[in-house]
């Protein structure tokens, strides 16, 4: 498994949804690469202090504030040892994943991507389109959202892959900070279809 990869699957090892190969892939990685340790304990608190601090707005907690939480709780989950070759998260990575919440949050959820590299393969199409130096091809061809989904945080990969088969859409966009995914229609899907079917799953929170 590649190391983008690998990257790709990390917001779904904080969310504890990964199953089968992909965690102990990713497990494995991460018991190699102390940076890799060293993000996972950044989006895993990320995603705390924004369930914390959901009911305030940016100006009540700030940026300052959420570095502290963030910090700390990488700090506590990757401790340096002489013996481990620990290589510290940078204090540039946690402010840009604490930046990336506080925007979030600033602008209602239109949010920028916070893993690095072009995000998890277009779920609909991952076993059929050609992979390039930029990443997947998107069925659809555009990579305009039509939809802004938030998935149960008990979902696995396997789940939603197969929603969003059964929806007739692709991911365009996402994970964000706080694991909210952009989806494109397909060519052969409607609007109004997809969302019924969204909508009525049980590991979907909100669709948009």
């Amino acid at each position: 498994m590649t190391d983008q990869r690998i990257h790709e699957l990390l917001p779904f090892r904080a969310n504890g949804t990964l199953e089968g190969e992909e965690l102990a892939a990713v497990e494995a990685a991460l018991a190699e690469d102390a940076d890799l340790r060293g993000e996972l304990a950044v989006l895993r608190a990320v995603r705390d202090t924004m369930q914390a601090e959901q009911a305030e707005s940016p100006g009540d907690f700030g940026l300052a504030r959420l570095m502290r939480d963030v910090g700390a709780e990488g700090g506590a989950d990757a401790p340096a040892t002489a013996n481990d070759n620990v290589v510290p998260l940078s204090r540039l990575r946690i402010w840009q994943a604490a930046a990336a919440v506080v925007l979030a949050v600033g602008i209602g959820f239109a949010l920028p991507q916070f893993v690095t590299g072009p995000g998890p393969d277009p779920v609909a199409v991952r076993d059929t389109a050609p992979e390039t130096g930029e990443g997947y091809s998107l069925a659809s061809g555009v990579e305009t959202a039509d939809f802004t989904i938030a998935f149960s945080p008990d979902a696995t990969e396997r789940e939603i892959r197969a929603l969003l088969l059964d929806a007739g859409v692709e991911i365009v966009s996402g994970p964000s900070a706080i694991g909210l995914y952009e989806l494109g229609l397909l060519d052969f899907a409607t609007a109004d279809g997809a969302s019924e079917i969204l909508s009525s799953a049980d590991i979907v929170e909100d669709v948009e």
